[in-house]
């Protein structure tokens, strides 16, 4: 039993010293963050409906089109300071949940409708003290899509119910018809990496905006929130150069 004690003992003081180690070596490193999820949660209900967040909307009916309306543009920020040396980076990544809302309608004289609905992102890296500035990719300003969807309903099945269908083609517009179409592009989060950084502070910015189109009878409707931005420092001694396992 003692024996056994022994080598537990010594197995703890091993782990402790990599431990340590691990720290030090690290020391040079920085994190921060910035949050925004304390109110700002999207909700899905069964009815379909999303609430909560940032809702950015626009809706079209038979008396025309609204323009978009409500927290369509937002930005959040973190700074973060590093130290002097060679191959200092920034790897950043603002990280969202987003909701999606497409609702579209056909009627007897509205055929077709589609509606598109979509959230992008970009970082902007800023230095504080006068430092040169920084090498950041994607480049700054450059949005990046975290959620998009397109859909798109037609039919001329109202008509047909009135007049017989006289061709039983399956081309779009011959016989009768139901088409419908989809079309998601989604990240929900991704990574900036900034370099070519001197000594001092730097102001990370992440911005995203609300797209919303709507043709025809529908309603599109994008929810944001809630949202992190985490910037990490790291150093690099080979950038962009695989490791030799």
């Amino acid at each position: 039993m003692r024996k056994a004690l022994f080598i537990m003992s010594l197995a703890l003081v091993v782990t402790l010293s990599l431990t340590s180690g691990a720290v030090f070596a690290q020391s040079s490193g920085n994190f921060t963050y910035n949050n925004q999820g304390a109110t700002l949660n999207c909700v899905l209900s069964k009815s379909g409906a999303i609430t909560g967040g940032q809702i950015c909307q626009q809706t079209c009916d038979s008396t025309g089109c609204t323009a978009q309306t409500g927290d369509c543009i937002g930005s959040f920020a973190a700074g973060i300071k590093t130290n002097s040396g060679n191959g200092n980076v920034f790897v950043i990544r603002p990280s969202m949940v987003i909701g999606l809302l497409t609702d579209v309608t056909i009627t007897k004289t509205t055929q077709t409708s589609s509606a598109l609905a979509g959230v992008e992102v970009n970082v902007d890296v800023e230095p504080t003290a006068g430092q040169v500035d920084p090498v950041v990719s994607p480049p700054n300003g450059q949005y990046i899509t975290y959620d998009s969807r397109y859909i798109q309903i037609s039919s001329n099945l109202f008509n047909a119910l009135t007049t017989s269908c006289v061709s039983t083609s399956t081309a779009p517009g011959a016989g009768c018809f139901f088409t419908l179409n989809e079309s998601t592009v989604s990240a929900h989060s991704f990574d900036w990496i900034a370099g070519n950084l001197s000594s001092g502070t730097y102001k990370v910015k992440s911005n995203w905006k609300a797209s919303t189109a709507v043709e025809g009878l529908g309603r599109a409707l994008t929810c944001v929130g809630p949202v992190n931005l985490t910037v990490e420092q790291n150093k690099v001694f080979n950038f962009n150069t695989p490791n030799s396992l």
